[in-house]
């Protein structure tokens, strides 16, 4: 695989889905619609073009690329909480869209990856790792118009999580796994960046790109006091994410 080639057409596609970020926001923040612009089926595709393979069109019924990677995507870009009336509010949006409220809530970060215990369980000898990005603002201001992207690889067979999803199916809770992005699982799974780009409203700059690197990111030391067994004991193993609340 030929490294400039494959680093083209991750760029190439980077600008074809954010090329114009800036009227996609206007019009997001027009219908107070929360903003996405990757997606999950967008990050597969991201992880082809970086991988040197295709998807499969599975939706979600087989694996995501044909290598048999696993991709798994967040988006940090939420939305906010109006105070006043309790609507939802876009993260563009310096006030409320239904009350006009300039009261709102703080940026929520527990945007998560979803790993699947018992899939991991059963396919931890044919998967080619898991493939995790984060879309997040360079700060967390509804003017902010510079956003990273960043995306790693853990290894399948990582002892951390592999230890985390047995622990996880043999609870009498949900066998999700809810992986924060940046937390205490991530770091202690040891993954290792492969791509970061810098996306502003002008231009994608990818600053770092190397699917070889094999070095964890360095694990900050409040991630670090405890043993695998002690964080596993604490744990809760609570329900899936993702239940519907209405206003």
């Amino acid at each position: 695989m030929n490294k400039m080639n494959t680093l083209n057409d991750v760029k190439e596609l980077l600008e074809h889905q954010l090329g114009n970020i800036s009227k996609d926001i206007e019009i997001h923040k027009k219908y107070n619609a929360s903003f996405d612009p990757l997606g999950d089926s967008f990050s597969e595709m991201l992880h082809a073009a970086i991988y040197g393979t295709r998807c499969t069109g599975s939706a979600g019924s087989g694996w995501d690329t044909l290598d048999k990677g696993e991709s798994k995507y967040s988006n940090r870009l939420q939305s906010r909480k109006c105070e006043s009336c309790g609507s939802k509010v876009m993260f563009f949006l310096n006030n409320c869209a239904d009350c006009g409220s300039f009261n709102l809530s703080s940026y929520p970060k527990d945007s998560r990856w979803g790993i699947s215990s018992k899939s991991h369980l059963d396919y931890i000898e044919e998967l080619n790792g898991y493939r995790v990005t984060l879309l997040e603002p360079e700060s967390f201001d509804p003017d902010c118009r510079k956003f990273v992207l960043r995306s790693w690889v853990i290894d399948a067979k990582n002892e951390y999580l592999t230890k985390y999803a047995t622990c996880q199916y043999n609870s009498k809770k949900s066998n999700h796994i809810n992986f924060m992005p940046l937390g205490q699982d991530f770091y202690r799974s040891s993954p290792c960046l492969h791509l970061r780009a810098i996306i502003t409203e002008d231009n994608i700059v990818i600053d770092y790109f190397d699917t070889s690197n094999m070095t964890p990111e360095i694990v900050p030391e409040k991630f670090n006091k405890k043993s695998m067994v002690e964080i596993m004991e604490g744990k809760t193993f609570g329900k899936e994410r993702g239940n519907t609340s209405r206003k």
